[in-house]
């Protein structure tokens, strides 16, 4: 997700809205994104478990001029650059977990955990790459 660097220290109590407003923008149904926010809460911040997945940050961070003309950029404009990004192939993990799409990843991911009681058992995604 990609927000202006206003008030960094009230982040964690923007985060759940930041998240669900993402997600109704990729379609995820609003169980599922409640069920997210749900989970997501209290949001605490701490040291990362995967450095792998900072890199990725780090790097979209670099990426992100090479979508917007310099001085051309509204908070509208990082919505575009963010789904831009989306579709950028990522690998973190371990050797191995090969590459993902995180607008085909998160999607799959999200609906597995919070509707698969409510998908029917022949049209399940395993593994979206």
């Amino acid at each position: 997700m990609l927000v202006p660097a206003r008030d960094v220290r009230g982040l964690p109590d923007r985060l759940g809205a930041l998240v669900a407003s993402r997600l109704r923008r990729m379609g995820i149904e609003a169980e599922a994104i409640a069920r997210e926010q749900r989970a997501m809460a209290p949001v605490v911040v701490a040291p990362t478990v995967d450095r792998s997945v900072v890199g990725i940050m780090v790097d979209f961070a670099k990426a992100v001029p090479f979508h917007l003309e310099t001085g051309r950029w509204n908070v509208e404009s990082l919505a575009e650059v963010e789904d831009g990004l989306a579709r950028t192939p990522c690998h973190a993990g371990r050797p191995g977990d090969g590459t993902i799409f995180p607008d085909q990843r998160a999607p799959a991911l999200l609906r597995a955990r919070w509707l698969a009681d409510a998908l029917p058992q022949t049209g399940r995604v395993k593994n979206v790459h």
